[in-house]
């Protein structure tokens, strides 16, 4: 028993706010009797940041203020001497831990760190300490929920207009910029994967005279409708794209001899007639289509798929004749 006691050995008991009061840079000691010390502790409980102090070696809380306890929907008292483990949601452990992992050697200030806090956003600040038992953290964290969500919106904002920005307004599908990101994809694993891509370039048919003969919103709605069919007929790893008024490009991987048959199924695709506006409407489809040669890129490949399409219209023009 010690007779002195400010020789009583405090290094093992951790603090309570009810006798004495801890100071966050006091090293794991109580201090007890110091006026100054209780104000900070007060003007700490005022703050609206979260604050809180614990053992890296067994995360137990060491202090915390009134802002950190009451995200808790407990006081400080009745959380001092509990660990993290105990009194943090799951989801909130982990990246408590993830936190604590980072610290390395010269790296004792960590900030930036944004968690989900049951229903706010909480950017944390943490700041390791040496201690004579491995080590302390003090955290620091600041409520920034509404730039956080602002944030977000702004990203979901920017990935709905970027997804305007590569599709087609009328039918949904890609657009040529985006055609032209994933014809560069698609032309890389074919190769990589032996198989063989079939480019396809449409051109509608007599849709000239649909749109002259019944108006823009009959021809849109024929557009849609096509559009629609080719997207519900092709496989999801195929590409179809509007690249103009009525021209359509599809884009199919297929294994090696079996580029005839891909072409064919676009036929049979287009060939139905189209029910809108209380009329039927009959709209074929000149198609040409190429397979991908080894030296090809996407703009050479869209340009002889192109090409052949006009071949496909030239002939039955003379056809016609």
């Amino acid at each position: 028993m010690h007779d002195d006691p400010d020789s009583a050995d405090t290094t093992e008991r951790v603090p309570t706010r009810s006798d004495d009061w801890y100071v966050p840079g006091g090293r794991g000691q109580p201090v007890t009797g110091d006026p100054g010390s209780r104000g900070l502790g007060e003007v700490l409980d005022l703050l609206t940041e979260r604050i809180v102090r614990y053992r890296v070696a067994d995360l137990r809380i060491l202090y915390c203020n009134r802002a950190w306890a009451g995200a808790l929907h407990s006081t400080p008292d009745q959380l001092i001497g509990q660990t993290m483990r105990t009194v943090l949601p799951p989801n909130e452990l982990v990246g408590l831990e993830h936190q604590v992992a980072r610290f390395r050697p010269g790296t004792t200030f960590l900030t930036g760190n944004v968690q989900r806090s049951i229903d706010r956003w909480i950017e944390w600040t943490d700041l390791f300490l040496d201690a004579p038992d491995g080590g302390e953290v003090l955290a620091v964290g600041r409520d920034v929920t509404e730039r956080r969500e602002a944030e977000l919106q702004l990203a979901a904002s920017e990935e709905r207009y970027r997804g305007l920005a590569l599709r087609d307004e009328l039918t949904g599908l890609a657009n040529r910029r985006l055609l032209d990101e994933l014809l560069t994809n698609a032309l890389a694993r074919s190769r990589r994967q032996g198989d063989q891509l079939v480019v396809s370039y449409l051109d509608l048919d007599g849709f000239k005279e649909i749109n002259d003969l019944h108006g823009h919103s009959v021809g849109d709605a024929v557009l849609a409708e096509l559009g629609a069919r080719l997207a519900a007929g092709m496989r999801d790893a195929d590409v179809v794209a509007r690249v103009g008024g009525d021209e359509f490009v599809v884009v199919q991987e297929c294994p090696v001899g079996m580029s005839e048959r891909v072409a064919e199924r676009l036929a049979a695709v287009i060939g139905d007639p189209v029910e809108t506006h209380g009329l039927t409407l009959r709209c074929a489809a000149s198609t040409g289509s190429v397979v991908a040669e080894a030296d090809q890129d996407a703009a050479g490949l869209l340009a002889a798929a192109d090409e052949a399409m006009y071949a496909v219209k030239r002939g039955r023009r003379a056809e016609l004749r």
